[in-house]
């Protein structure tokens, strides 16, 4: 049986029916059969802005906090939110208004209850809703609410900034008394606040939904060989690993690592599943990075049957669900349904590839226009003490929507002018054009940049990482590369620090064309994943860093699985109206052997032959080399030396004396040729000498 929200549950957390792992399907359609039964009781899911609220009882403050340092330093008062979201207009007076709703209401609370609800040390955060006419998303709500929901409230430890884990359920229904107490008395304002109330979710007149949800969950079951006992995860990994046999045959040993490393177990990297693969199997290496690189895509492909069916069951039991925020529940239902109209013909006038792929996927799912049926987000509902939602059509809604303003990867936003002919007929859209809708004026939506940012220590920057900005340049209008303000060393001690990284990029840049897209910036830190957060946050307003109005594409590699770094959420922590790419659908998948800027530094000292390998094609390694500081004719001087060493041990080896050489082995290859060493008759060590020698004239080297 379901239970209610207020009975436990995992706070915070909210999962469709096939992002459980642990779900067993036996349990799946036990909960299709109690919501058609009317037996499911939550709340309605909500498309506002979010807060973390809480109440410092020693100031009488209300607190907002984003992220663990504004928990161990007590929160964000009305003055630190206020200048959070200062100069960003209608949400701005959204936030500021609600917040002090907020603190207006706990202060009609006796101290008791204060500390009761909030702890004695502002310990304990509520997760809130803000619901505003003039800062709407997608559904336009008429009654401003600020919404404590029924999940993800935690206590946390001011110390650490961590969650201490402590069930405060309790704590929430003290809150939610004392709200509804308060909100009698306090005087009629702009602001509601009010605890997201509990509802019944209606019956379907019949089983036809339940059981037609089952007999399709059944048949998809029984394709992938899943029981009704096993679980959504096992049926993900079934069909994914059908999928990696499709591709590629590997030792069980083999395949096991890495199924690892696709479904991200921890500890599982690439690395682990390539030095079980032998080298000169370059067809399997390659596979293997493939399927590595495509990991999201295949999991999203093994789930998408069972996805289908939930999302058709969802739509059917939201049909007419009201929403307690709207007034006039039908009339947003019909605008909701122009609004994606609108989108769709946008995008099929765009004549985008990508656009319209993205089209059809949603599509799919949405089938038509008039299943658009509710003005509600979604319901939100308690089974088993796990928290589960159905949303229904608002999620390809909010997509097709997402992608006609804001743009998508590759595909600006629908520029939209404000050019409007009343009673014109017909509809004209197209990206960056004009258009006319009947008997309706259209505001102009805002261009959008794409921005990938590119971040890095590039001590020094090499090929590979001129290919992998040229990747992201192919599909933003910004590229930034941020270089890490941590200096690195070659072995003998020289220093690669910012400006010669910065200064080695700015020749690349020129040479390839990309000055004019590609800026150069210095980090705020070392860590690439902290400098993505820190740059979509742009807190201090930078014109540096991300912009209200950026898609910003986090850039990362597959290199050695260093894209499992960026699967971190940084939408969360991008400031008011930054739109964040999916940085793994993106990822820049280098070809070819991979090199490494340690490499590249080792080279700098000892001046090998093998050292034009780091430099791009069409970029003279003599000015890369003078911006390190390394001269020609210490080059030479390098070289030579090499020369008389190979000369040497050659020598000793025609001698068969092979002592101290490798430890005596003969397979070893030679310092400068790529053949086995043998005895070199005199014309042999001259032929040695002119190839260096050659090789140094053609590098400009003073002889």
């Amino acid at each position: 049986m379901a239970r209610l929200l207020t009975e436990g549950g995992v706070a915070g957390h909210m999962n469709h029916l096939y992002d459980n792992p642990d779900l067993t399907f036996r349990k799946m359609k036990e909960i299709f059969q109690a919501a058609s039964n009317g037996e499911l009781k939550g709340t309605e899911k909500t498309d506002g802005q979010n807060l973390q609220l809480s109440y410092d009882i020693q100031t009488s403050t209300a607190r907002a906090a984003r992220n663990k340092g504004n928990i161990k330093s007590g929160g964000m008062d009305a003055a630190g939110l206020a200048a959070k979201f200062g100069g960003r207009g209608a949400l701005e007076s959204a936030f500021n208004d609600a917040f002090a709703a907020f603190e207006e209401a706990v202060g009609r609370m006796s101290i008791e209850e204060r500390e009761e609800i909030f702890g004695p040390n502002t310990n304990i955060y509520y997760n809130a809703e803000v619901q505003d006419p003039r800062a709407a998303n997608v559904i336009n709500y008429d009654v401003p609410t600020l919404t404590i929901h029924r999940v993800g409230h935690n206590e946390y430890d001011r110390e650490t900034g961590s969650a201490t884990g402590r069930d405060v359920n309790k704590n929430a229904r003290k809150l939610a008394a004392a709200l509804e107490r308060v909100q009698g008395e306090r005087e009629e304002g702009r602001f509601h606040v009010q605890m997201n109330a509990i509802r019944r979710l209606d019956a379907l007149s019949d089983d036809t939904a339940a059981n037609l949800a089952t007999a399709r969950l059944e048949k998809v079951l029984s394709d992938a060989g899943i029981s009704d006992n096993q679980t959504v995860g096992e049926y993900m990994i079934s069909r994914v690993e059908i999928a990696v046999d499709d591709r590629i045959s590997l030792p069980v040993e083999t395949k096991v690592e890495l199924m690892k490393r696709i479904f991200k177990e921890e500890g599982a990297n690439i690395r682990n599943v390539l030095k079980l693969i032998p080298k000169e199997d370059a067809g399997s290496i390659a596979a293997v990075r493939e399927l590595v690189a495509g990991a999201d895509r295949l999991k999203f492909n093994a789930i998408a049957p069972v996805e289908n069916i939930v999302h058709d069951f969802s739509v059917e039991m939201l049909k007419g669900l009201q929403s307690a925020f709207v007034l006039d529940n039908e009339a947003e239902v019909v605008r909701l349904r122009a609004e994606t109209q609108r989108a769709i013909q946008a995008i099929e006038a765009s004549e985008d590839d990508e656009a319209l792929g993205i089209l059809v996927k949603q599509f799919t799912k949405l089938k038509d226009i008039e299943n658009i049926s509710t003005a509600a987000e979604g319901f939100v509902f308690d089974y088993d003490d796990v928290t589960y939602k159905f949303t229904g059509n608002f999620a390809p809604m909010n997509q097709l929507l997402g992608l006609f303003k804001y743009g998508r990867g590759g595909v600006p936003p629908l520029k939209i002018d404000k050019t409007v002919s009343p009673g014109a007929g017909g509809t004209r859209i197209a990206t960056g054009g004009r258009f006319r809708l009947e008997e309706e004026e259209v505001e102009i939506v805002d261009t959008q940049r794409t921005v990938a940012l590119v971040p890095g220590a590039f001590k020094p920057p090499h090929r590979g990482h001129l290919e992998m900005v040229q990747h992201y340049a192919d599909m933003a209008d910004r590229v930034v590369i941020m270089i890490s303000p941590l200096a690195r060393k070659t072995p003998s001690g020289k220093e690669v620090g910012f400006e010669a990284s910065k200064a080695i990029w700015e020749i690349y840049l020129r040479d390839a064309g990309l000055a004019d897209k590609v800026d150069v910036i210095r980090a705020p830190v070392n860590s690439p994943v902290l400098a993505t957060y820190q740059f979509v946050e742009n807190k201090d307003d930078s014109p540096e860093l991300a912009q209200p109005g950026d898609l910003v594409i986090p850039g990362c590699s597959t290199k050695g699985g260093d894209e499992a770094r960026f699967q971190a959420d940084f939408e969360k922590y991008a400031r008011e109206g930054v739109q964040i790419a999916d940085p793994i659908d993106c990822a820049f998948a280098a070809s070819g052997d991979a090199l490494s800027a340690s490499d590249f530094r080792a080279a700098l000292d000892s001046a090998m032959t093998g050292l034009e390998q780091f430099v791009p094609d069409g970029t003279d390694p003599q000015e890369v080399l003078s911006v390190l500081g390394v001269k020609a004719d210490s080059m030479t001087e390098a070289l030579m030396r090499l020369v008389e060493k190979a000369m040497d041990e050659a020598s000793s080896m025609a001698a068969g004396n092979v002592e101290g050489f490798a430890g005596g082995n003969k397979n070893k290859r030679s310092l400068i040729r790529e053949d086995e060493p043998e005895d070199l008759e005199e014309s042999e060590e001259e032929e040695v000498i002119e190839e260096v020698l050659n090789y140094l004239v053609g590098k400009g080297a003073v002889l």
